[in-house]
Parts: C-alpha cells; structure tokens; sequence
C-alpha cells in the first residue's frame, strides 16, 4: 500500500468516527433508528486488506464506539463479524465479474450497483446483530427487525450521499 492511499484512509477513519461519535451516536429516530456511518470505512477498506488485517480492524473500530458509547461489546462483536463478511461479500460481489482492478470499493468505482448491494448486506448483516444484541429477547423480533432494517436503509442512503460527496470521480 502506498503512503496516499494509507492517508486517505486514515483521514476516512478520522472524518467517519468523528461523524459517528459527535453527531450519529446523538441520533435515533424514532425509536426504531440508529445510523452507523462508520461502517463505510470498514466497507471501503482496500481490497488488498488480508482477512485477519480486517478483523483486527474491525474489532477495533467497533471497540473505539464502545467506549465512545458505554456499550458492553455490542459494536465490537457486530462491526468484527461485518468484517468477516466483507472478506467474504467483496469477492463475491464486487471482485467477481468485474474486469476492472478496484482499489478502494466505492460507487465511483464503476461498479455502482455491485457496490449498492454490497453496503446494503454488510449494514443489514451489521444491524441485524447489533439490534439482536442489544435487544436480546427473541420476543420482540418484530421490532428487532423493524429496527434492524430501517437502521440499514437510513445508513445506507447516508453512506451513499457520503460516497457521492466526499469521494472524487478518479479511480481510487
């Protein structure tokens, strides 16, 4: 990995957590939502990024929010499992069939629906444990659900406007 590309993504680290921890963590709309920005870093991580790297950073992304957020684990154990399904999801739905040598997955990458649909699962897959965890009682897996999903869809528009603002149009 070159110098840049490491600064950039510190910088993305920086702006995302700072984004996480001073404005979403103060946000939950409804009842029902909690957006997690933050998880577009784990998203974007280099595609050269080794699987244990990725967990290794996942844990620790999610345990900067837990101690940001008083939690007992909840974001660390959610955010070290989306980093063991990005490992999984990048080759399968951005890597796959595509042609093009992608750095950084991004929607500017040339891949905008594969990229679309890769966030997508990795915030549902993120919201789905988040939401059982902190819930812990299958006898409200409605609102689970409901909490998990809506949490997804909010993030996600978030991530995308993100993308579409802060990422320029050169391949990263």
């Amino acid at each position: 990995m070159n110098s840049s590309l490491i600064m950039r993504n510190i910088g993305r680290f920086i702006l995302l957590m700072g984004l996480q921890i001073l404005v979403f963590n103060n946000i939950y709309l409804g009842g029902y939502i909690t957006p997690c920005i933050y998880l577009l870093f784990i998203a974007m991580l280099p595609t050269n990024t080794g699987k244990i790297t990725t967990l290794i950073i996942s844990f620790g992304t999610g345990l900067i929010i837990d101690m940001f957020t008083n939690m007992a684990g909840f974001h660390t154990f959610a955010c070290t499992a989306a980093g063991f399904l990005r490992t999984i999801w990048l080759d399968k739905i951005i890597l796959h069939d595509n042609d093009e040598e992608i750095e950084i997955p991004s929607i500017r990458n040339g891949a905008y629906q594969q990229f679309a649909i890769y966030l997508f699962l990795l915030l549902l897959a993120f919201n789905l444990i988040y939401h059982t965890l902190l819930v812990f009682d299958m006898r409200e897996i409605l609102g689970i659900l409901i909490s998990a999903l809506l949490s997804t869809i909010v993030t996600w528009i978030l991530a995308i406007l993100y993308q579409t603002i802060f990422i320029r149009d050169k391949k990263n």
